[in-house]
């Protein structure tokens, strides 16, 4: 078995975990991996196999990998997606950060899940990715996104006006702050604080979600996930922010951003009784009675 090891720094925290990796590695006669970054930490804290690979940031982890391990909060396995791509490696997210909505494994379960992923003994949770059709010239690279593709304005000043098409006929055009378009894995993200629906992973919709708008009247809409949709930011401005996820970039009024559904998924590992309903519970605090604390 070959595990992968991602984290936006090393941390000291990490230890007991990557032991465990080890100690995993070690019994199956597998092999660990690491991120460039983290190269000359691990090597000083850790007794590491002679055949420990160490990858470049664009290395390619689906050719090398059966196992993606995020060490840190959402916005690291954020970051995974744009290192797996389409090659489908599994990955498990280990919860350092505060909510842990989507690494969402307590420390205290890392050991046993990782035995019961060599066991065989786990699900897969597969999860929508966005893409940009045009996003080479937007960022000079392709970047996918597993929550959300938003345009927002880029000051203080008055709200904005942004232009949507679905599979190429005009839907609306919104004044408001922004506009956010949420996979079901991103509608528990930026799309829920701003008054969006909560769908299920499986759900095989999109959401758009106004941010602020103008209109009281105006309100999240649930489309297709096999509509294209065209964002187009128009109004008083000349330069707007569009975000993947944690990426982000300027562009223009005018320029259209042509979003889809990407032909691949992100597959969460998951633990017998780890469930999509379970998590929205103890994260969201749903049937909590505050009343007696």
């Amino acid at each position: 078995m070959r595990i992968c090891v991602f984290s936006r720094a090393y941390n000291p925290a990490f230890r007991n975990e990557i032991e465990s990796i080890l100690e995993v590695v070690a019994k199956v006669k597998g092999q660990i991996l690491f991120y460039d970054h983290m190269k000359d930490e691990v090597s000083r804290e850790f007794s590491l196999p002679a055949n420990t690979k160490f990858l470049s940031p664009g290395g390619c982890t689906g050719n090398c990998a059966d196992l993606m391990i995020s060490l840190g909060g959402d916005g690291t396995l954020l970051e995974t997606v744009n290192l797996i791509r389409e090659s489908n490696v599994p990955v498990m997210g280990v919860n350092f950060g505060r909510l842990g909505f989507l690494s969402n494994m307590p420390r205290e379960d890392f050991q046993s899940a990782l035995e019961a992923f060599g066991n065989g003994n786990y699900s897969l949770s597969k999860r929508t990715v966005l893409q940009i059709d045009n996003c080479l010239d937007f960022f000079g690279r392709q970047v996918y996104a597993l929550n959300d593709v938003s345009v927002h304005k880029s000051d203080t000043s008055t709200m904005i006006s942004l232009k949507v098409l679905i599979n190429g006929a005009f839907m609306n055009s919104y004044w408001s702050d922004g506009i956010i378009l949420a996979t079901p894995t991103g509608s528990t993200a930026y799309s829920l604080s701003c008054g969006g629906p909560i769908m299920v992973p499986e759900a095989e919709n999109f959401v758009l979600t106004p941010i602020a708008p103008h209109n009281l009247s105006v309100r999240p809409l649930v489309i297709s996930d096999k509509d294209v949709i065209t964002l187009i930011p128009e109004g008083r401005t000349d330069s707007f922010i569009l975000s993947l996820d944690s990426s982000q970039t300027i562009i223009s009024r005018g320029q259209q951003v042509v979003v889809r559904k990407a032909p691949f998924t992100i597959d969460f590992v998951r633990q017998a009784g780890d469930t999509f309903f379970s998590v929205i519970r103890e994260k969201l605090m749903w049937g909590e009675d505050k009343r007696n604390t």
